[in-house]
């Protein structure tokens, strides 16, 4: 796991969905780290956690995740 995989992830879930861009849903989420990184469940959880604690996402209920733009800035 790397910044800049991470990076890619963010830009991929901003190209694909730039209506509501702010808060994707936890499965777009999946789907860019997937196709970014890898495909194992460890993975799927290890980068969610490192955005997390990174501020670039932060949780919006059960189903949605925003997006605090945090990564562009810094």
């Amino acid at each position: 796991m790397s910044i800049e995989k991470l990076e890619r992830v963010m830009w991929r879930l901003r190209k694909n969905h730039p209506k509501d861009g702010l808060n994707p849903t936890n499965h777009e989420l999946r789907r860019s780290i997937i196709i970014e990184i890898g495909t194992n469940p460890r993975t799927y959880r290890d980068n969610r956690n490192a955005l997390l604690v990174l501020e670039w996402i932060k949780p919006a209920g059960r189903k949605r995740i925003k997006l605090t733009n945090k990564d562009l800035t810094s």
